[in-house]
């Protein structure tokens, strides 16, 4: 999708997130590994963002744009390990996205933090449970 539409797809994040790991330069072409790779881990990390209540990504094809750089800084942390990245550059990147490294606790990275305050008192829509007595 267009880079201006108020949503975004799993296929721009994993773009983005291989130009922020340095894995894909500009001009080049993708590798089908690579792309697969970080595809393949989404699922897993959004089940996780859900479960840290961090955010929930119901519709991998319409992702929030406002929502896109921080989850791009979280599945490039979650990612760089299996990308290849080892030593201060992949702690740098797992303290931007999700933390969990470097005396920073899980779900307490930049943009965990930046999400959560985004999501900050949204409405669930949840059933109200009351007693009348």
């Amino acid at each position: 999708m267009a880079p201006t539409s108020p949503y975004r797809t799993s296929s721009d994040l994993v773009l983005e997130v291989l130009k922020r790991t340095n894995v894909l330069a500009v001009g080049q072409a993708v590798d089908p590994d690579d792309f697969a790779l970080v595809n393949d881990s989404l699922e897993s990390i959004y089940r996780k963002l859900a479960g840290l209540e961090i955010v929930y990504v119901g519709d991998r094809d319409n992702i929030p744009a406002a929502w896109f750089s921080d989850l791009a800084d979280i599945v490039a942390g979650e990612s760089a390990s299996n990308l290849g990245i080892s030593g201060q550059d992949m702690i740098d990147l797992v303290v931007k996205g999700l933390g969990g490294l470097g005396g920073v606790d899980v779900g307490a990275g930049a943009a965990a933090k930046s999400l959560k305050i985004m999501c900050r008192g949204r409405p669930t829509y949840e059933t109200f449970r009351m007693q009348c007595f």
